[in-house]
């Protein structure tokens, strides 16, 4: 069994960049799942994330992402949070750069080795205590092995061409395994071969140390690290941080950076608990048939030819 060494509380950061805080949380995307699913109705997303983070760490150890105007989100349930710990963003830029901005926040206040847990608010749960136990063992793992970038990811409930699928190098349950491949938002016909080929919904729900998540982001990013650490840095930080955000192109962290770094990441296998995002798959996809002739569907590993990820010897 493997030996479990004392670890240090993790800091949990909530990706709320895109939510509204005036709808709790639901974003106009994700009404269109909640209208399916009656429950998510009743429950406020950002609060139940803030919830769940209280249960791994220390308030003071819980940060947000949020985008100007902050004055609403100081009114929403993040007024928990001190001011300090809300990471406001001037604009939305992609969620690469809510990622980047809460790094760079932090690595002046704690070490390169702190493990750091991003939690996003746009999907709810039905069982905290299994979504609790999850990001807890996760937690462990990142204290164990700081040099990873660990992934959380959701056995899927069927095809859904708004997630990411990460595609494991073997079935295990109870720890994390390499990642073969990921593929961020296929049509429905690939994410069904994603499926049968043993793939999981991405939660983007993610952690490492501060080192190990800042190194998915270079060298390509390095100067855009040097602007924004030199915004930070200034007097007055937010005009210079405005500024530094309209010279961003929009990047988003999963396409852009996951899928070219699968030898940077581990997932762990997320249990039943009912998670679900808030975001609706397209609606009446194309019938298989309906497709042009030598359509680029690309097949999962088995079957083509290649060395087994799931299963194999």
């Amino acid at each position: 069994m493997r030996k479990k060494q004392p670890v240090t509380e993790p800091w949990c950061v909530l990706l709320a960049g895109r939510e509204d805080p005036q709808r709790s949380g639901i974003t106009a995307q994700g009404r269109s799942a909640a209208a399916q699913q009656p429950a998510l109705t009743k429950r406020d997303p950002v609060t139940a994330t803030l919830r769940r983070a209280a249960m791994l760490t220390s308030p003071d150890r819980i940060a947000a992402v949020i985008t100007a105007p902050a004055d609403n989100w100081r009114q929403s349930s993040l007024r928990e949070l001190g001011i300090r710990n809300l990471f406001v963003q001037p604009s939305q830029r992609g969620t690469a750069y809510e990622v980047l901005l809460a790094l760079l926040l932090l690595e002046s206040r704690i070490s390169p080795s702190t493990a750091v847990l991003f939690l996003p608010t746009d999907n709810t749960v039905d069982d905290e205590e299994v979504m609790t136990n999850s990001l807890m063992t996760m937690a462990e793992w990142m204290a164990d092995e700081p040099g990873s970038v660990f992934l959380l990811g959701a056995v899927p409930q069927g095809p859904h061409d708004q997630l990411g699928y990460i595609i494991p190098w073997l079935d295990a349950m109870l720890m994390p395994t390499g990642v073969y491949e990921f593929v961020e938002r296929p049509d429905v016909h690939r994410a069904r071969k994603l499926i049968n080929a043993g793939g999981l919904w991405n939660t983007f729900t993610f952690g490492g140390s501060v080192d190990s998540l800042v190194r998915l982001f270079r060298p390509t990013f390095d100067a855009t690290i040097a602007d924004l650490r030199a915004a930070l840095q200034s007097d007055p930080i937010e005009r210079n941080l405005v500024r530094s955000y309209d010279r961003l192109t929009p990047v988003d962290f999963s396409q852009d950076l996951l899928t070219r770094q699968t030898d940077n990441l581990k997932v762990l296998r997320l249990l039943r608990c009912g998670w679900w995002p808030l975001k609706s798959p397209t609606p009446n996809p194309p019938h298989l048939s309906t497709l042009p002739h030598g359509s680029n569907r690309v097949a999962p590993p088995r079957e083509q030819g290649r060395s087994t990820p799931i299963g194999g010897a």
